[in-house]
């Protein structure tokens, strides 16, 4: 059988009445909405991912840029016989500026007075006092 109709006669029944139709409404709204975006992020937690990812991209971007400064600094320090302990020593920010620093330490790094190329193979010349030296050496050998 069908409820009685009961006419409302307070401001309190037709708050408290009005309010529960609220709520009825707004938990089945909420209850669609949620079953429809389920597995989907938050628009907050978007945000913190994202900045956590803008940061991780950063250091890495930072790392690389200084894993290839070294590398180049190796290679120019290679290149212009520099030793690798020093390498570091080289600075610049770019290649061009990387080889014109590694240029110039090298130039301090070069000997000044090299040793003269010796090779006891080649023969002295004759009129020098090293060949007669040699030639009675070789005498008292028995050669």
């Amino acid at each position: 059988m069908a409820e009685e109709f009961e006419p409302i006669t307070s401001q309190e029944a037709l708050d408290s009445l009005i309010t529960a139709r609220i709520e009825e409404n707004t938990k089945a709204v909420t209850e669609s909405v949620t079953k429809q975006f389920e597995g989907y992020i938050s628009p907050d937690d978007l945000a913190a991912k994202t900045g956590e990812l803008k940061n991780t991209i950063s250091d890495l971007t930072t790392k690389n840029k200084a894993y290839e400064n070294s590398n180049l600094k190796l290679k120019a320090a290679h290149e212009f016989g520099i030793p690798f302990e020093l390498s570091d020593r080289i600075s610049g920010d770019d290649e061009k500026a990387i080889r014109e620093d590694a240029e110039r330490l090298s130039k301090f790094l070069a000997p000044k007075n090299a040793a003269p190329n010796f090779d006891p193979e080649t023969p002295p010349a004759k009129n020098s006092t090293d060949a007669a030296l040699r030639k009675t050496l070789e005498k008292l050998k028995g050669e």
